[in-house]
Formats: structure tokens, sequence, C-alpha cells
């Protein structure tokens, strides 16, 4: 497995594959972030195949400290259930790490999604605050609203 920050053709990859990422932003929204100076994205892929992507932007920065927001991050559905979505999230610390600042990292999930939540949660990030009904559901078989859990991790805190 290898991780990139761009593919040849990020933005028509993630279009062609928002519904499987569950990915609900528009093809200007994407490329928007695509073209933000602050975007930072990794793509896993193997050989032939992108299998996932994080899709973040740095919200702050200075000469120690910064802050990192992950917008999204998401698996293939044929690739789930085999580790990747942890793989993408450990790269992402380690890159970040290895930078030498101190990095809190920032990201949310539906209150539903236990699955991600549980991968959060072994990887060290905490729930610290809930926005209610904060996702609208377009499924008739999901309820109309969902939570979101917002969680946090620090890297390389300045001690």
């Amino acid at each position: 497995m290898n991780f990139t920050h761009t593919l040849s053709d990020s933005k028509n990859w993630i279009i062609n594959h928002k519904d499987q990422l569950e990915i609900n932003w528009s093809e200007k929204d994407i490329e928007l972030h695509l073209n933000k100076e602050t975007s930072f994205n990794i793509y896993l892929l193997d050989q032939t195949n992108v299998k996932g992507a994080l899709i973040g932007h740095f919200l702050y920065q200075d000469q120690k400290v910064s802050e990192f927001e992950i917008l999204h991050i998401a698996v293939l559905p044929e690739f789930r259930n085999q580790g990747l979505g942890r793989m993408i999230l450990e790269e992402l610390e380690k890159q970040l790490k290895s930078t030498g600042k101190s990095f809190k990292i920032f990201l949310e999930a539906s209150a539903i999604n236990k699955f991600a939540i549980k991968l959060y949660e072994k990887l060290g990030y905490k729930a610290y605050n809930e926005r209610k009904n904060y996702y609208r559901s377009k499924s008739i078989n999901a309820p109309n609203t969902q939570d979101a859990i917002l969680f946090a991790k620090s890297l390389n805190a300045i001690k």
C-alpha cells in the first residue's frame, strides 16, 4: 500500500466515487477544497486502485502549533473492514508528527456510525462535544436527523 497527496485527477476521482464515499459535496465544493492552499488530502492506493481517502485542511498554523480538521475519511465499500481507515489515520498522524509541531486534530462522526466512533476512540481521539440534529438524512430508512459527535486529539503536545 502507498499513500499520496494527489492523484492525476483528484477532482474527478472524488466526484466519480462521492456516493460510495458518502461525500455530499457539490462538484464546485470539491474543486474549491482541492484548490485551497490549506487543503491537505491523503489517498491510499495499491498498484492499481485508490482504496480510500482522507480529505482535510489546516485550520491554523504558526511556527510551533497547528490545527488540522479532517473533513472526510472513507474507504471504498469493497475494501472496508480491512483496517484501511486506521492505516489512513495513522499515516496522517505520522506525517503531522514529523513536522515537529504541536498539532490538534479535529473530526466529527455521526452518532449512529458506531464503527467510526470505535476506531477514533481506539486511536486516542476524545469526544468533546455533540451537535444535536446536525446531519440531515436522505434515506427513508434512517432518522430524519442525526447527531454529530466532535472529537479531538493532540500530537506533539507542548510541555
